[in-house]
């Protein structure tokens, strides 16, 4: 899971990363250095309208030529007008400065981890309706605790401890312990077993998720 922040504040831009830990991300402080990580994978991109060389719009046209990455605009321009010249451009959210960094987790989260059906090693995660299905039809239920650290499993290659007790908050609004989350992979592994998947790693290491050997 990556995220790319387009802003020329640094001071915000690092307040933003502060926030957003403990996800990753890349900052870039100029059209220009966006242009150029234009291309790279990202899940999601924060963009300002206002940088030096140049609109942050652009960066979005062009952007939507090739790429439906969610983009959420930070911008200080908040007329009526702005706004909806932004949305024109096809951003997914129109955040306005100054705003509350709860609304900007809030958001992110939301985009980043939305319920959706994910395919991986064959086998087809539904998160909104609690089931894990495969190609030769074995199917299991799984509780909205254990489809939300799935969903993060599937969805990453590597995935921390505090990233799937947030992804756990955001999908159930049910806080989790270390505890409760080794206990709850501690019953995935064993439902993965007939998918001839297995979790590996450690709540120090990260977790992943692999075929069986």
């Amino acid at each position: 899971m990556r995220i790319l922040i387009i802003e020329d504040d640094a001071p915000l831009s690092a307040t933003i990363c502060q926030a957003l830990a403990p996800l990753p991300y890349t900052v870039s402080s100029s059209l220009a250095s966006g242009f150029d990580q234009m291309e790279k994978h990202w899940d999601l991109i924060l963009l300002d309208l206002n940088l030096p060389d140049g609109s942050g719009l652009e960066f979005l046209r062009a952007l939507r030529e090739f790429s439906d990455v969610p983009v959420i605009v930070i911008s200080s321009r908040h007329t009526t007008e702005d706004v909806l010249l932004g949305y024109g451009s096809e951003a997914d959210d129109y955040l306005i400065k100054p705003f509350s960094l709860d609304i900007l987790r809030a958001k992110t989260d939301r985009i980043l981890f939305r319920n959706s059906t994910i395919r991986r090693f064959g086998c087809l995660l539904c998160p909104e309706k609690g089931t894990l299905l495969n190609s030769g039809q074995t199917i299991t239920a799984l509780t909205a605790t254990e489809s939300a650290i799935l969903s993060g499993l599937f969805s990453s290659p590597v995935c921390s401890s505090h990233d799937l007790i947030r992804r756990i908050y955001s999908l159930t609004s049910r806080e989790a312990s270390l505890r409760t989350l080794s206990s709850r992979i501690s019953g995935l592994r064993q439902k993965l077993v007939p998918f001839s998947l297995q979790i590996t790693g450690s709540a120090q290491a990260g977790y992943s998720l692999k075929p069986l050997d």
